[in-house]
């Protein structure tokens, strides 16, 4: 995919998140297409490139969200880093193993969101925590799913 693709799918990828996504909530939660935006680029373009768009990605997080101002924008191009440099040591180019290791990342960039969240706001149940991060994670893996799916055609 060219670069260009990709800022494209960012930019349509991060307005269904701050507009119409609110209505497919499942259990309160809603998919983080904004970070599926940045696994794509990383899967699909040089690492400068994907650097690129992990900032743009973020920014536009930090921006259209409740998140603190910036931490997005910080967040999103260590996570392409990591991917980058992991994807180098282990192929993933089935679309299971693509699914399995955005769950993964999905999960931790949840549980560093809700750490930073909990500390910014006050307590939070840790049962809560635990339903938001695991089926946030697990929807956006579903998610990234039917996305590939749609890339492939």
């Amino acid at each position: 995919m060219r670069f260009s693709r990709i800022i494209i799918l960012t930019v349509i990828l991060a307005f269904l998140q701050i507009t119409i996504l609110d209505y497919f909530k499942v259990f309160g939660v809603k998919p983080d297409l904004i970070l599926i935006a940045v696994f794509i680029a990383v899967l699909f373009l040089d690492l400068k490139s994907a650097l690129g768009v992990g900032l743009l990605a973020g920014v536009f997080k930090d921006v259209f969200t409740s998140n603190v101002l910036g931490f997005s924008a910080a967040l999103f191009p260590i996570w392409v880093l990591l991917i980058a440099n992991l994807i180098k040591r282990v192929s993933i180019e089935d679309n299971i193993s693509r699914i399995f290791l955005l769950f993964v990342v999905a999960l931790l960039n949840n549980v560093i969101s809700g750490l930073v969240l909990i500390y910014s706001i006050g307590f939070l149940s840790f049962g809560i925590f635990l339903r938001i991060t695991f089926l946030a994670s697990a929807y956006t893996a579903l998610i990234l799913a039917l996305i590939l799916r749609i890339i492939k055609r």
